[in-house]
């Protein structure tokens, strides 16, 4: 039976928060609004400026591997606070 409820009461629906995650959907949003275009735009760049682009981006990349990993070692570091500051931190150490 469908439950009656006063006409001035709000309806809103049910949605168990512990199923539903949305931590994914920013990431999302980000990849759609600001890497596509990116990917797009470095296509038609000049070969040399297409070169700097990928370099940029591949020691970007290799510098947050190197942070990171030495992150989850030494997780009192500066590198540690760096990554938790910009919220891309490793996940704290769990003691069992």
């Amino acid at each position: 039976m469908k439950e009656l409820q006063a006409p001035s009461r709000e309806n809103r629906p049910r949605v168990p928060t512990e199923v539903v995650s949305f931590d994914g959907a920013a990431l999302l949003w980000i990849d759609a609004i600001l890497l596509i275009p990116v990917i797009f735009g470095v296509m038609f760049l000049p070969a040399l400026l297409r070169a700097v682009v990928v370099s940029v981006a591949v020691a970007l990349a290799v510098t947050y591997v190197i942070l990171y990993s030495w992150a989850r070692v030494h997780p009192r570091s500066f590198g540690a606070h760096l990554l938790e500051v910009l919220h891309i931190a490793p996940p704290p150490p769990t003691r069992v």
